[in-house]
């Protein structure tokens, strides 16, 4: 594998390995010469990523760990040590969401996603500060997601884990600044290639994401790499939903009333029809497009669209 210099025998943790973003960040690390600790529930993808990462010429360790239970963080981190005697990367990319209803979730379902998004990553964090600040360096980086600057539902949970990943992220990365440790913030949009939308979808409501402005995570694995090498506060991708997060700060009342019309239709469109695990409550060129992201976004396009007309007239 060709390698930087700069990443070259550097040690990254990166949780939620086995499948999507996690994955692509453990090849392309791996690509970089980093020497990847693999952490995820699954045993047997961990150890076929590890298999395939060696072969191709680099180094792989993996060590199946839950990130809500906090003797096995211990132990994934005590393992990292005891092996490579140091941590430079935590890449806290595990993390999920549901397509649901408040009320509608369980208490099981309602906490497990605070304890994976934000406890876990906060408690996987707390345990290797220790050694980067007795290394007085490290990077941190923390996915967060566009949720955590426009909430909307059904990801109304979802989006509450991604503002307080932005909170956290800010806070530490002011408070370890002093000890040359970065902390980073990655704000994906819809991303092709992982098992969100196949574990969200399991919430209860049938939903997709908004189908424009995807990036891949190969791509996201890329940046995450990058940023590494050149370090900033936040990564934003795609920039196409910057626009309607501008929306949302400029006319919040806006995008409340659009957000009131869409879950008024959707509920009753619930009570009209029982969703099926194929076919959900719409026909499925439909769904992608009733949704508030879409809404906003399609507001705004007609806004241009007008002023462009009267500029031509």
């Amino acid at each position: 594998m060709d390698s930087p210099p700069s990443l070259t025998g550097k040690v990254a943790i990166i949780t939620g390995a086995s499948a999507g973003i996690g994955e692509a960040a453990a090849r392309e690390f791996a690509r970089a010469g980093v020497i990847t600790v693999l952490a995820a529930r699954r045993r047997p993808r961990l150890e076929r990523l590890a298999e395939e990462i060696r072969a191709a010429g680099g180094s792989a360790l993996p060590v199946p760990t839950d990130v809500t239970d906090s003797a096995q963080i211990t132990h994934l981190v005590q393992t990292t040590l005891a092996n490579f005697g140091r941590i430079d990367i935590l890449a806290n990319i595990a993390g999920g969401g549901h397509y649901n209803w408040l009320e509608a979730m369980s208490a099981e379902a309602l906490r497990h996603q605070y304890e994976v998004n934000i406890i876990g990553l906060a408690e996987m964090t707390r345990q290797v500060i220790p050694t980067m600040k007795a290394q007085r360096s490290g990077v941190i980086l923390n996915m967060s997601s566009y949720a955590s600057r426009i909430a909307v539902p059904p990801l109304t949970v979802y989006a509450s884990t991604k503002y307080a990943v932005e909170g956290l992220s800010d806070g530490l990365r002011r408070e370890l600044l002093p000890w040359g440790i970065k902390v980073i913030r990655i704000h994906p949009s819809g991303v092709t290639g992982t098992e969100f939308n196949q574990i969200a979808g399991q919430g209860g409501v049938h939903y997709r994401s908004f189908p424009l402005g995807k990036v891949s995570r190969e791509r996201v694995a890329r940046e995450i790499v990058r940023l590494v090498e050149q370090p900033r506060p936040a990564l934003f991708l795609s920039r196409l939903y910057d626009v309607p997060v501008a929306i949302n700060k400029l006319f919040p009342g806006l995008v409340d009333r659009i957000s009131a019309a869409w879950v008024r239709w959707k509920r009753r469109a619930e009570l009209r029809q029982t969703p099926t695990p194929d076919h959900g409550t719409l026909p499925a060129p439909y769904q992608n497009w009733l949704s508030p992201l879409s809404l906003v976004a399609l507001l705004f396009s007609f806004v241009l669209i007008r002023r462009a007309l009267k500029k031509k007239i």
